[in-house]
């Protein structure tokens, strides 16, 4: 009976009802799964029912593939083989984003234990690219305690302090030079492909799609960055666990996806069908439904 609620609750209409998407691919972010007790509305050990529950229901919508935005777990090193073996129970192909909390173990070690090759990368669907930023790149949990790179993050935060910007914590991040020259040349290799692009990272880089205590560091300089190519479509990310929508003028669209940690029995996760002229979000549970119509 849950598999039929949650089926119908994705409209899945035959092929024949509706024009057919060119693919779907499922997303989910912010499990945050941990052996621990309640605080708050995030229940913690839930997460591996929910889990449960979202990875039966998309096996049987059958995406082209499926991505989590980040935090799986809530720290604790332990609680992160638990919940990869109901991920890994996934069908379609799997990506991860990094998210802050899933540093209770050393990048070095976490990476491997993710299947990650790469912390940041891309990759393609007929006349698409999708690309996944490494938000902890530069970041206090995210780097080796004496490293230049964890010295560097630890500069960062206190400037953001001493300025009193509200996004100066230590669970956010910043991409670094050496990922944002990457991720222009991915931006530029789509743009002479004609292929149009969706940018997947842990934290919000607009503030009207979520809230400034969560943006990346340095927020302001990707959404410049993004906002150079007409082919971007859609920058999705979790981080909040609210959830949260904004569009860029006549462009790109900005979607933070509720957190599964705080959705209760109702659960949180969407499918997304991709079209020529726009995507449709199909939300379960506390994730909403929205149609992204793209600019010409």
């Amino acid at each position: 009976m849950k598999l039929i609620r949650l089926l119908a609750a994705l409209s899945l209409a035959p092929a024949w009802a509706a024009e057919a998407p060119r693919f779907s691919f499922a997303v989910l972010t912010d499990i945050q799964y941990a052996a621990k007790d309640s605080m708050g509305a995030r229940d913690y050990r839930a997460s591996l029912e929910e889990l449960r529950a979202a990875v039966e229901a998309v096996n049987a919508a059958r995406p082209a593939f499926v991505i989590q935005l980040g935090d799986l777990i809530d720290g604790g090193a332990d609680n992160l083989g638990r919940i990869l073996a109901v991920w890994n129970t996934l069908k379609a192909p799997r990506y991860h984003v990094l998210g802050n909390h899933d540093f209770a173990l050393p990048r070095a070690a976490l990476l491997p234990k993710l299947g990650m090759a790469q912390a940041y990368y891309d990759f393609s669907r007929p006349g698409w690219k999708l690309v996944v930023l490494d938000g902890m790149d530069i970041s206090v949990p995210g780097r080796e305690k004496g490293t230049p790179v964890h010295q560097l993050a630890v500069h960062t935060l206190a400037a953001l302090q001493q300025n009193r910007r509200p996004n100066a914590k230590e669970w956010n991040g910043a991409i670094s030079s050496t990922q944002r020259r990457w991720l222009r040349g991915v931006l530029e290799d789509a743009a002479a492909k004609k292929e149009r692009v969706i940018v997947f990272c842990h934290f919000p880089v607009l503030a009207e799609a979520s809230t400034p205590p969560h943006l990346l560091w340095n927020a302001g300089d990707i959404v410049a960055e993004l906002d150079r190519f007409p082919n971007m479509a859609a920058f999705m990310n979790g981080h909040d666990h609210r959830g949260g929508y904004a569009r860029r003028g006549a462009g790109i669209h900005y979607v933070t996806l509720p957190g599964m940690v705080e959705s209760g029995a109702r659960n949180s996760w969407t499918i997304v069908d991709v079209y020529n002229n726009r995507l449709d979000l199909r939300g379960v549970g506390t994730a909403p439904s929205r149609t992204l119509a793209f600019r010409r």
